[in-house]
């Protein structure tokens, strides 16, 4: 949008993080609205962790839509005045639209993923991680949780417990499983040893050494881009009942060099 194209009727939507400056979420966004014809801007609420209590409720006020990412995920639910269904047995929100919490991350997963494999194993506890256990486990999937603190693992484990899904911690890669999805933001923080299986999922929308690694070997490949854009276009039908189809996102992204 041309900023002089700006007016009082132009809806203001954004995504709430800290330490984002490098999210595709405005580019994504602003070319679908532009195409779309949509009178709204999105851009990039950077906020740390001091201001996150000050300035979320007068977010939530002044804009149209909200997306939310790390390390907010969880923390913005009491800021809100309902949840959907799915945001509500995931725990963690990644759209917000009239003071609702949504969850287009495990929206994303389903819809990429597509069918129904054996066990996943989930490298990582955090928001994402919930939403891919959720959407994998209720696919049919048995779910593994390996996280850096176990105490964090065993909470998602209960959690699925508690919708009669099925999932355990475990401290290493020996079991064998047909999905393995990586939700740890440092790439090289990802233990390589766990790349096996027959579905590699990669949250992280870069080139990595977890999803190099996994072409090399032959695993089908869900990547970090595909969930963003499958997302991003979940939230915008959320917000205007419309959005782009998924490829025209990904080519106007690619064109650009803007994913290495």
């Amino acid at each position: 949008m041309n900023c002089t194209s700006i007016s009082y009727e132009t809806k203001l939507l954004g995504v709430l993080g800290e330490k984002i400056s490098y999210s595709l979420s405005p580019l994504i966004h602003n070319y679908s609205f532009e195409r779309l014809g949509l009178n709204a801007l999105y851009v990039i609420f950077d906020l740390g962790r001091e201001k996150f209590q000050r300035a979320l409720p007068g977010l939530l006020e002044l804009t149209y839509g909200l997306n939310v990412t790390i390390p907010y995920k969880e923390s913005v639910i009491p800021y809100l005045d309902s949840l959907s269904p799915e945001a509500e047995r995931i725990g963690a929100v990644n759209t917000v639209f009239q003071g609702r919490g949504y969850n287009t991350d495990y929206l994303a997963v389903k819809s990429l993923v597509g069918e129904k494999y054996g066990k996943a194993l989930i490298l990582g506890a955090g928001g994402a991680a919930k939403a891919a256990s959720f959407a994998l486990a209720e696919m049919g999937s048995r779910i593994l949780i390996r996280n850096r603190t176990r105490e964090r693992s065993q909470e998602l484990v209960d959690r699925l417990a508690r919708y009669s899904l099925e999932a355990e911690v475990t401290d290493d890669c020996r079991d064998d499983y047909d999905i393995v999805v990586n939700t740890i933001p440092d790439p090289y923080s990802v233990p390589l040893e766990c790349v096996k299986g027959k579905v590699a999922i990669e949250f992280v929308y870069k080139d990595t050494p977890f999803l190099k690694l996994a072409k090399e070997r032959g695993l089908r490949t869900v990547t970090g881009l595909e969930i963003l854009v499958r997302q991003a276009m979940e939230a915008e039908k959320i917000w205007f009942g419309k959005s782009l189809d998924d490829l025209q996102v990904v080519n106007f992204l690619n064109a650009r060099q803007l994913v290495r």
